[in-house]
């Protein structure tokens, strides 16, 4: 059979998928999976069952898991039309196809050893690879060991994934096609109301072929808490070093030393629900004194059962002046895509309001219909994208601008979760370029959607 015939058969079955069968309710992040309940053999119902909790050389216990995601993505005028000159087509579509398969061993004493493997690649977009999270044929995406330190105290050392919060500094990056992954130690500490981690560790850099993945130069330490008081409502204090000379700030790079400290206050579910978020950068850039600021919040208030009225947004300011001795860029780190995959857009020197309608059953669905209005804080700065690279202004573009619009942005998400094995989710956006994009290079506006579907297991 031909190779188109095999990709088109393999949309085929995605699809349908979709259509019909749904998802589990398995940890996000799969070292964190629990299935201790089903150490009782017959408590094993379903066929994957008997991949969980193992016995194995006399009280240890295995695991095996996975999952495979199938997502077609179609664009009109990528990056608002502003691509790099060896781009084939501005508007491409592309199916980004990703399987995952870990084990997990239990040992006696509370140690554990965990690893996952990583299949990702792309098909049919005939443009150059836009960024490391592409395509990564075959990697070791995860491999550490957990170590009891004391009875609420762990160690976790070697290869591993970061997400906290609402991952707005440190995330997994879902989305994408590749997740990316940290080598690093963590310390866990969980008691009572109370759970911290504790981190230090490098930046993978990954690569699009076979086991070609390296440590980066960076180096990202920090700690993270988590108290939850009253029955329903939780604080989060955080700090995080970033040392790198990966990023550009005003066409500068160099070495880059910051402190972000921070807060998260947030709610669990109810017919009111809040999250916001506040923090401050400082450190060092190059000789620039970094003092930066975020501010985030997302408020919802339930209209009718399930039926929720919602307001977020931000105010993250961005740079002051060019001759000031400082650097006011706020670095959003490791974040997910803040405003998904319609637009690469990130937050740092933005204003953005976002009113939203979300339909959400804590059961089958949750669908949110949403309208984020995205501005310009400072003059002096552009807009980034969601792994800090400039989006604009270009070096070859005109880089003055007194426009302050950036684009309005429709989104539909759908997310189905009808079963315990599969989901399904539909994506459509419309992004409409501002002035500041048309004034600084290419202004086009942006047509998105996307169909994915997941099996886990």
């Amino acid at each position: 059979m031909s190779f188109d015939f095999l990709q088109n058969l393999r949309l085929l079955l995605f699809l349908l998928l979709s259509f019909s069968l749904s998802a589990q309710q398995i940890a996000r992040m799969r070292a964190e999976d629990d299935f201790s309940a089903l150490r009782n053999d017959s408590l094993k119902k379903e066929a994957t069952d008997h991949l969980k909790e193992i016995r194995v050389l006399g009280s240890a216990r295995l695991s095996f898991g996975g999952e495979w995601r199938e997502q077609y993505q179609s664009y009109t005028h990528f990056n608002f039309g502003e691509v790099p000159a060896d781009f084939v087509t501005v508007s491409p579509h592309q199916l980004m196809h990703r399987i995952l398969l870990h084990a997990n061993l239990e040992l006696p004493h509370r140690v554990r050893l965990f690893a996952q493997l990583n299949n990702t690649a792309r098909f049919w977009n005939p443009n150059p690879f836009n960024g490391m999270l592409d395509e990564n044929l075959l990697s070791l995406h995860q491999a550490f060991i957990e170590i009891p330190l004391a009875d609420n105290l762990k160690i976790r050392a070697g290869k591993q994934e970061f997400a906290y919060g609402s991952e707005r500094l440190i995330a997994s990056k879902e989305g994408p096609n590749t997740r990316i992954t940290f080598y690093g130690a963590t310390l866990k500490y969980k008691k009572n109301n109370w759970q911290w981690d504790a981190l230090i560790s490098n930046p993978i850099k990954m690569n699009p072929g076979v086991f070609d993945d390296v440590r980066s130069s960076e180096i990202l330490g920090g700690f993270y808490g988590n108290y939850k008081f009253k029955k329903r409502h939780f604080i989060e204090p955080y700090y995080f070093y970033l040392e790198s000379e990966q990023r550009e700030y005003l066409f500068k790079t160099g070495l880059e030393k910051r402190h972000t400290l921070g807060i998260r206050a947030y709610s669990g579910p109810g017919n009111v629900n809040y999250d916001f978020e506040l923090a401050h950068q400082s450190g060092d850039f190059k000789g620039l004194a970094i003092d930066a600021f975020m501010g985030v919040w997302d408020v919802n208030v339930a209209v009718k059962k399930a039926l929720f009225l919602g307001f977020s947004g931000n105010i993250v300011p961005g740079d002051r002046s060019n001759g000031d001795g400082q650097l006011n860029t706020f670095n959003t780190l490791f974040a997910r895509p803040p405003f998904g995959q319609t637009v690469g857009l990130n937050i740092t020197n933005t204003v953005n309001i976002s009113p939203y309608f979300r339909y959400q059953d804590y059961k089958k669905w949750m669908v949110t219909a949403r309208a984020s209005f995205v501005n310009r804080e400072s003059l002096a700065e552009g807009v980034y994208t969601p792994n800090m690279s400039p989006l604009r202004p270009l070096k070859t573009k005109n880089q003055i601008s007194a426009a302050t619009g950036v684009c309005d942005i429709y989104a539909l998400d759908a997310q189905y979760f009808p079963t315990k094995h599969f989901s399904f989710q539909l994506e459509i956006g419309y992004c409409a370029a501002g002035d500041y994009l048309k004034e600084t290079g290419i202004g086009q506006n942006v047509h998105y959607y996307a169909l994915r579907n997941v099996y886990r297991f």
